[in-house]
């Protein structure tokens, strides 16, 4: 076989460990005990791989730093109450290991692979947590093969990499199919991009609701729009334009889902009277607008938590028993749908 078509993953493969366990054997890290080092270094051998320099470069010195990577969103980091518990989560654990935290992200959506290039280039972190990034990514398949221990929040199928997801579609379904019981049938849903898994796993929540409950899928119900609430009140203003007729309204997240009862206040649109309204996250917002959000809650901060435990247990050459978890989601009733509240 020739040098050039083995990876890390071929010799991970023949030794049976990670990719990152592979990289830190071949760098000589002690946390590999000797048998698994030898067997590592034997298949390596036996495939005559090269070790990738960068990769290799990034074991020979602990740098007690973790990387969260946010492509194409640092805009959102410092504004979305969904980023603030997620951190909360992850400096719980890395506080608790003595190990700091660095933030990358990238300026514009014209230069995603600044966010991981600032990781690779300057060698600056130990292992990375990786926020959900745009299906069409291809950074995150080079970020899991570059040796680092790398955590995926979100839905990713890959031998070598470990996921924390939260139950997209599974509260996707719960909340349409809550308008339903109510009495609702002709329910908008405002999705997020649908270039993003959470905005297609939500979506596709919504559809399989509807159609477990014989209601038609209508096209002009559905309005993509970008998780912002001024998205929210723009999808709110589109559908008063169209004179679209809807007795419901889904959005994506809770900051759409806000956007829009802005609007209907301003325009007098009764809110559950006219339009229920659903949202999804249970951030803090929600509780303090009027009507109160009826939305979906994802343990947002659990999130974070788990995900720094999966890579520190990986970084102190720990075994990870459940490369992909679930986080699960359930419905939080409020003013905004109209049903009773617990």
């Amino acid at each position: 076989m020739k040098n050039f078509t083995v990876t890390i993953k071929d010799v991970a493969n023949l030794a049976n460990v990670s990719t990152a366990t592979v990289s830190l054997a071949l760098s000589g890290d002690p946390r590999v005990n000797v048998k698994t080092k030898k067997l590592v270094e034997e298949a390596a051998m036996k495939l005559n791989y090269i070790p990738n320099e960068i990769g290799r470069s990034l074991r020979a010195k602990k740098t007690e730093t973790i990387s969260f990577i946010i492509p194409n969103t640092s805009h959102h980091v410092f504004t979305h109450p969904y980023f603030a518990q997620l951190l909360e989560g992850i400096n719980e654990v890395l506080d608790r290991h003595n190990y700091n935290l660095l933030i990358s992200t990238s300026p514009s959506e014209k230069d995603e692979s600044a966010a991981y290039n600032k990781i690779l280039k300057n060698r600056r972190a130990d292992g990375i947590i990786l926020s959900s990034a745009s299906i069409h990514d291809r950074n995150i398949l080079r970020m899991v093969e570059s040796g680092f221990p790398v955590v995926y929040l979100g839905k990713w199928h890959h031998d070598d990499a470990l996921t924390v997801e939260r139950d997209d579609m599974g509260g996707a379904y719960t909340a349409t199919e809550h308008l339903i019981r109510i009495g609702r049938k002709r329910i908008v849903h405002i999705t997020g991009p649908l270039d993003h898994q959470e905005g297609i796993d939500r979506l596709e929540g919504y559809k399989r609701a509807l159609m477990d409950n014989k209601i038609h899928y209508d096209e002009a119900l559905i309005m993509e729009k970008d998780f912002s609430r001024e998205s929210g009140y723009e999808a709110a203003a589109e559908l008063m334009r169209k004179q679209i007729d809807y007795d419901a309204l889904f959005a994506g997240n809770d900051l759409m889902a806000i956007g829009a009862l802005k609007f209907y206040k301003e325009n007098k649109i009764s809110v559950p009277g006219d339009v229920s309204v659903v949202g999804f996250d249970d951030i803090e917002m929600s509780t303090v607008v009027t009507p109160m959000l009826t939305t979906i809650h994802q343990p947002m901060r659990e999130l974070g938590y788990v995900a720094a435990e999966k890579l520190m247990a990986v970084l102190n050459n720990q075994e990870v028993k459940e490369k992909r978890t679930v986080m699960s989601t359930h419905l939080i009733i409020r003013e905004s749908c109209g049903a009773d509240m617990p």
